[in-house]
């Protein structure tokens, strides 16, 4: 993120926060009314410091001034506007057709051409897995926007190819790790143009609960969810409350960070991970594609919420498993048996 995109981030999220707690009786503000006197005292001197005076002539009241009141329509409006523009919020704006290049006249059937194409592509990267030689690819999905009709011309192909995981590995969480590490790479090391959208691919195990209001098999040619081109009602201010909740959590891992805990850092950095992860679930669960969960979740990915939270664990933990320089013990025998009989003891021999 760019230190221009940041600042204008910080001031626009200082912004919505009073739509988070705008009331004197809020959680947020409660806590701010206790700490007040006492921050305040050390403010003008009569607190921590050594000097006693402040450079008042009269007594200053230590009590914290009531609130502002909830803050007006007109400025949840104007917030709106800046939020739409951050986010080009024209990706959940919803088209009266699907994508004319990908699908027939009518949106029945994937264009003959692109259809062939995708599912080349498909098996290709099936082969390039190295399943055991009875693994069946059960079918291959086109999932995403651009088989709905809130598509873009920034869409990415979707491509899930479906696999029973029970019958390659007992242990899901290791196979899902490998398929994700293949996609990974096999992503980075193409770039697959399908009339102007990339092809992004993915392994799906036939037993997961799939939530996508449009789902297309190819291998079957028809719809498997037939997406709906009626327009969704979508809470803006509680997409709002979502991402700016997320701002505060990662702001406060950042600090975590740079003050070198990194123990905690990368403890604080997976809760958060799943804590998302756990919140665009339940909202596709309940509310779909166009749930205020599943849109504050792709707000965030647009502005590399997930990109820096990713680089922030992996950093947390380069950090609190390296041994940064050198130990000299040359000069110090004494220590340098203590440290060579703790590591005997620790069960760690050393090289000799």
């Amino acid at each position: 993120m760019s230190d221009k995109y940041e600042k204008d981030w910080k001031s626009f999220v200082k912004n919505i926060e009073e739509i988070e707690d705008p009331l004197p009786d809020s959680p947020y503000q409660k806590e701010l009314f206790k700490t007040h006197p006492k921050k305040k005292k050390e403010l003008i001197g009569l607190g921590g410091s050594k000097y006693k005076g402040g450079p008042y002539k009269f007594k200053v009241s230590y009590k914290r001034s009531k609130s502002a009141p909830p803050i007006g329509e007109a400025k949840i409006k104007k917030l709106l506007k800046e939020f739409q523009l951050m986010y080009d919020y024209s990706d959940f704006n919803v088209k009266d057709h699907l994508n004319h290049n990908i699908w027939g006249p009518r949106g029945e059937h994937v264009r003959a051409q692109v259809g062939n194409k995708l599912i080349q592509i498909a098996n290709d990267f099936f082969e390039s897995l190295k399943l055991p030689e009875d693994t069946e690819l059960i079918d291959i999905k086109f999932t995403g926007s651009l088989a709905n009709y809130n598509w873009t011309q920034g869409s990415d192909i979707d491509l899930h190819l479906v696999v029973d995981f029970n019958k390659i590995s007992e242990d899901k969480e290791m196979l899902r790790d490998y398929f994700n590490a293949k996609k990974s790479i096999w992503n980075d090391r193409h770039d697959i143009m399908i009339k102007g959208h990339e092809v992004e691919v993915y392994v799906e195990d036939v037993n997961e609960r799939h939530y996508s209001t449009g789902v297309y098999s190819l291998m079957n040619n028809k719809w498997l969810v037939k997406p709906n081109p009626r327009k969704p009602i979508i809470d803006n201010v509680e997409v709002l409350k979502k991402i700016n909740s997320f701002s505060q959590k990662l702001d406060q891992l950042r600090d975590v960070y740079s003050r070198g805990e990194y123990e905690l850092a990368f403890i604080k950095s997976e809760q958060l991970l799943d804590k998302l992860k756990k919140m665009r679930t339940s909202g596709l669960i309940l509310g779909g594609e166009f749930s205020v969960e599943n849109i504050a979740y792709k707000a965030l990915r647009k502005i590399n919420f997930m990109r820096e939270l990713f680089d922030i664990k992996y950093d947390a933990y380069d950090k609190k498993m390296s041994i940064n320089g050198a130990q000299n013990y040359a000069s110090n025998p004494v220590k340098q048996g203590q440290e060579t009989h703790s590591a005997y003891n620790a069960g760690y021999v050393p090289y000799e």
